[in-house]
């Protein structure tokens, strides 16, 4: 019962939605090749997005290039693997693209790292 109502308590923060995209193996009806299509495995999923830290340029030789990292928190029943594709809309209306890493489980929630790869 407490690990139900944790989990209840932490829903509360959800304020963003995720849409998950995928590579899975599919045949192609003409050539019978098998090739990887990308189809959605989750929409409209409430979740929160977090920065894991400071978000500074790293200076390169030719251009700086910022390098965003961030974590997903979503409710247990919500498992990415790595490489999936996301697409998050914050509560702000900002649009968050990226790739994501393994979710890791806790009874409560669910933890993803985030690579992100446009912030408009």
């Amino acid at each position: 019962m407490l690990r139900n109502r944790e989990a209840k308590i932490l829903a509360r923060t959800f304020k963003d939605h995720l849409r998950v995209y995928r590579k899975q193996p599919e045949r192609d009806s003409q050539t019978q090749a098998t090739v990887e299509k990308e189809t959605a495995v989750y929409e409209d999923i409430i979740c929160a997005l977090s920065q894991k830290g400071n978000n500074t340029p790293d200076r390169q030789e030719f251009h700086s290039e910022t390098q965003r990292e961030f974590t997903i928190f979503t409710e247990p029943g919500v498992v990415l693997k790595d490489n999936d594709r996301v697409v998050i809309i914050t509560e702000a209306g900002q649009m968050v693209e990226g790739i994501t890493g393994k979710t890791f489980l806790y009874i409560s929630h669910g933890e993803t790292p985030l690579s992100v790869e446009r912030l408009t």
